[in-house]
């Protein structure tokens, strides 16, 4: 009889110690590991600064025929932007609005590519870049107001 009492209390002595290694390696995992939104803020303000800065050190063209030059350096700076942007770890609760960002930032980036194709093949600089401001307007709406949405005015357009 006290041999069983004494095998119960080693085994209840077992299982405590393994559900208290269970808790507290669920603990730990999701400290430093799990997405939150105060670090996705501050990594995406981060990389969305860089990129800004990087941006107003581009000379704009001079003359038209600079256009094409002008706007790669720009697609350089966007790509480099969105593969960071990309790599961040995004809590779950904000996942479709930060999807929403960076797919605007992705449709930019067609779009200038698609401008600067065009440039290459002849396209006429000055309607170009109006048409390109034109359906940035649009794309860069609908991504600013999920930036804002996130709390992350440094990617929001100026």
């Amino acid at each position: 009889m006290i041999r069983r009492g004494v095998v119960a209390l080693a085994v209840a002595g077992v299982v405590a110690l393994a559900v208290a290694g269970v808790v507290a390696l669920a603990v730990a995992g999701c400290g430093s590991s799990s997405p939150t939104v105060a670090r996705l803020v501050a990594q995406a303000s981060r990389i969305c600064t860089r990129a800004l800065d990087q941006g107003a050190r581009i000379a704009p063209p001079a003359v038209p025929a600079q256009t094409g030059a002008f706007l790669r350096r720009g697609i350089t700076t966007l790509t480099g932007e969105l593969a960071d942007l990309r790599a961040l770890q995004v809590p779950h609760a904000q996942a479709g609005t930060y999807g929403a960002a960076v797919d605007s930032l992705t449709q930019a980036l067609l779009i200038l590519t698609a401008r600067v194709h065009a440039l290459d093949r002849g396209a006429d600089p000055v309607p170009t870049v109006k048409s390109l401001q034109r359906q940035l307007a649009q794309v860069e709406a609908r991504g600013d107001a999920a930036w804002r949405t996130l709390g992350v005015p440094a990617c929001v357009t100026r």
